[in-house]
């Protein structure tokens, strides 16, 4: 496919024009923005790139996006251009092998594409990082996260019940963005943790399941804490269970501050969290055990054993702070078949 968009020259009114990209399937199913030559210019402006330069081929289709066919999806979601290095580091990191985007966009697991942002670049742009972080009421979370489906349908060509075949799929294919609450992290941040310097700005890709809410209101320490966080995390149904990968934990603040108060650090956390995942074999179904030990090589175990390791490892376990006020933390289990990328934003 060329890396040069067409022009097209329609003389319709706006609702018209609504009616003709739907008939093409060009939209998630939302109105859009007319991507006209003069707001297409000003997005790849925002690049600081020629319109023409490559990003990334993507999946499963493998089309090349160029700057100038991310605008154009930018400018139809509603970004404004100063999103755009942010959509440009995560096209690169979707499109790292070992994310595994053409089965994320091929498979029945209702699966989406999560961002996180780090670093100077969430202020200067106003991503929410705080309350309602994955919620309505901001511009740049709502319309990064949908500029990146609608390149994952129009360029990839993820088209559902064609090449996207979830079974039910998820809200969060609408748009999945949200900023690292870094000013009340009580650890280092994300991008830090991984190499980064504070002052770099960074974008991390999941292959994320809907959240799954850890209410605790009462736990008086890190140890009752963790419990409750742990069996929300031991999710039988999930593909963790079968396909390993990585489970994104976001702590709210108040519970982050918890564990750190009572001396956690993130390893900390994490070690006692995969101590904690035992499964109860008895639990799953012996037409489920037997389909588990042809996937994971934890379920190859000697006769009498009752219970196995939810994750082989600890470092499957990764940890953000995000949100606001609220004794909430969200668990985000994975596809599986994926490992998480972090892409620094130039």
């Amino acid at each position: 496919m060329s890396t040069y968009a067409t022009l097209l020259e329609l003389a319709l009114p706006d609702d018209s024009l609504q009616d003709y990209f739907e008939q093409q399937g060009w939209t998630d199913g939302l109105p859009i923005v007319a991507p006209t030559p003069e707001r297409v210019a000003a997005m790849v402006a925002g690049s600081g790139l020629a319109g023409d330069s490559d990003i990334a081929a993507i999946a499963p289709g493998y089309a090349l996006c160029s700057v100038e066919k991310l605008a154009i999806n930018a400018v139809m979601a509603g970004c404004k251009p100063s999103y755009m290095p942010v959509l440009i580091a995560a096209l690169k990191a979707m499109a790292v092998p070992h994310f595994n985007l053409s089965g994320i966009q091929s498979t029945t697991h209702p699966v989406a594409p999560m961002f996180v942002v780090n670093g100077p670049i969430r202020h200067e742009i106003g991503l929410n990082c705080g309350s309602n972080v994955f919620g309505q009421g901001f511009r740049a979370n709502a319309t990064i996260g949908r500029a990146l489906r609608l390149v994952l349908m129009n360029i990839g060509q993820g088209i559902p019940g064609k090449t996207d075949m979830a079974t039910h799929g998820t809200p969060c294919k609408f748009s999945f963005c949200a900023g690292e609450n870094e000013e009340q992290n009580p650890w280092d941040p994300f991008h830090v943790e991984h190499g980064l310097a504070k002052t770099d700005s960074s974008v991390l890709v999941h292959a994320a399941e809907s959240p799954h809410n850890v209410q605790d209101h009462a736990s008086a320490n890190a140890a009752e804490l963790l419990l409750m966080i742990s069996d929300v995390m031991m999710t039988i149904g999930g593909n963790n269970m079968s396909s390993g990968g990585e489970m994104l934990l976001v702590l709210g603040p108040e519970h982050a501050a918890i564990l750190a108060k009572h001396g956690m650090s993130k390893d900390d956390v994490r070690h006692d969290l995969h101590k904690r995942m035992r499964l109860q074999l008895s639990r799953v179904s012996e037409g489920c055990q037997e389909w588990y030990r042809t996937k994971r090589k934890t379920f190859n175990v000697p006769p009498g054993t009752t219970h196995i390791p939810y994750l082989d490892e600890a470092s499957q376990i990764q940890i953000v702070v995000a949100g606001g006020q609220g004794l909430h933390s969200m668990v985000m289990p994975s596809f599986g078949i994926s490992h998480f990328v972090l892409e620094k934003i130039v």
